[in-house]
Parts: structure tokens; C-alpha cells; sequence
């Protein structure tokens, strides 16, 4: 147990000193421009001028998709490359971004930079509380900010044996959680309740095929939301094998 939690240390040691002064200014400098999250717009921030930023690569990344939640929320997803001097060369930063509007209105913008996992969020406290309350009485949860944030923060890929040499007839899991074992339904319940769409369908496919092979029924709540959710029908990210694609998985 020591030699792990050593293990672990060393890593996140190694993984700060790898973050330049030059990446740590280009953040802080992109953060400041995410705060003003109701204004965000990623033609003005392709064209804007950064003291320590030296370009918004719109090449590598830009708009991916978007997608109606629950309660009329749309969810926009947005991939921001940001290229920074180090030295004499260049580095870039990969920012998963996720704008959620109302009406026409944003009220929360989540930045999730990948390769070092920080998260940031800004938002409007008391819409995004609303939204919050109204999926707790859909879904009978407790969530709060926290939970909306730590479950939409990254982009998820619905499928399996995905990738670019995917391995045949292996276990269906995610997350390293077997869909087959009756002992895992506690996490597939937890999914269907989640607020991630992917999260949702994972938790769909485990619960029915529970119900279908091992007899687990399902409650009355959990029937509910699954014709929910298929009635929603939300876009989600779909594993095609060597590449995913947005679309409608109850189509």
C-alpha cells in the first residue's frame, strides 16, 4: 500500500513540474476568458487577442456536437486547442468545453483540460440550482452543482471493444465494471439516474439485459425513466469501432 500511495505521488509530482510557466499563464489567460461564460462564442474567441495565448487553433478542434438534456438544458461540446510559446517552440493545451443554455441563454460552461484533469466551472448559481432540483424530483436523487459538474466535465463514448484493434467477444464493461454480473447493478442504477446521457445508456443496456438474463426486476421508477429517456432520445456519442459519431441510439 505504500509503494502505491508513493506511486501515486511521484505521478502528480511529475505532472506539475511538467506544467510550464508559459501553459500555466496560457490557462489562466483562457479561464479568464471562460468567466465571462454568458458572452462565450468560439468565432470571437478564435479571432482573439491573447497576451500569452498564441493562437486558438480552429484546425484541431472547434464545435463537436449538441444535444437536448432533461427540462429543455442543450448542451453544446466544443473541443478548444490552445497553442502556447515554450521556449522557442510551441505547446498546446486540449480543453473538453461544455456550454449548457436555456432559451438562448447560457448558464454554465464546465472547461475539463484533459492532460492534466483540471476542471473549471462557472455558472449562473440559481438557474442551474433549478434545473438541479428538477431532475432530483424526475429521478428521486440528491444531487447538487458538484454532481452536475463531475458527471458532464468529460466527454464519454457510449459502445464497447471500441478503439483501433478492440479485442473479440470480450466482456461487455465500462469503466472496468462488467454489465453481466448482478453483484454491479448498485452503478447501473446510479447511471440511469445520472445526468450524462452516455452515463444513462450504459445504465439501460446493463439493467435490461439484467432483467432478461438474470431475472432482476426492474422498479416501478426504473421503468419509468428508461421510457424516459428513449422517449428523449438524447444525441449521444456512439463507439462505431475505429471512430465514434454523434446520433440516436433509440432511433
Amino acid at each position: 500500500m505504500r509503494k502505491i500511495i508513493t506511486c501515486i505521488i511521484l505521478l502528480q509530482s511529475l505532472l506539475l513540474c511538467s506544467q510550464s510557466q508559459e501553459g500555466i499563464d496560457a490557462d489562466y489567460e483562457l479561464q479568464g476568458y471562460f468567466k465571462n461564460y454568458q458572452e462565450f462564442d468560439l468565432d470571437f474567441l478564435e479571432k482573439k487577442k491573447f497576451k500569452y495565448i498564441r493562437t486558438i487553433n480552429p484546425t484541431r478542434g472547434g464545435f463537436e456536437f449538441e444535444r437536448m438534456l432533461d427540462n429543455n438544458l442543450k448542451q453544446s461540446i466544443y473541443t478548444i486547442i490552445v497553442d502556447h510559446p515554450l521556449g522557442r517552440y510551441s505547446r498546446y493545451k486540449e480543453y473538453k468545453v461544455h456550454v449548457f443554455s436555456k432559451q438562448d441563454a447560457i448558464i454554465c460552461l464546465i472547461s475539463y483540460e484533459a492532460g492534466t484533469g483540471n476542471i473549471n466551472s462557472y455558472f449562473d448559481y440559481e438557474k442551474l440550482s433549478t434545473h438541479i432540483e428538477l431532475h432530483n424530483k424526475l429521478y428521486e436523487t440528491n444531487f447538487r452543482i458538484s454532481d452536475f459538474v463531475d458527471q458532464l466535465k468529460e466527454r464519454k463514448t457510449y459502445g464497447f471493444s471500441c478503439g483501433y484493434s478492440p479485442v473479440a467477444n470480450e466482456a461487455l464493461q465500462h469503466g472496468g465494471i462488467y454489465l453481466d454480473n448482478i453483484r454491479n447493478a448498485t452503478y447501473f442504477r446510479k447511471w440511469l439516474k445520472s445526468f450524462n446521457p452516455e452515463l444513462q445508456a450504459f445504465g439501460i443496456h446493463a439493467l435490461e439485459r439484467l432483467e432478461e438474463k438474470e431475472k432482476l426486476p426492474l422498479s416501478p421508477l426504473e421503468e419509468k425513466l428508461i421510457k424516459h429517456i428513449k422517449t428523449r432520445n438524447s444525441t449521444i456519442l456512439i463507439c462505431g469501432g475505429c471512430v465514434s459519431f454523434p446520433g440516436k441510439l433509440y432511433d
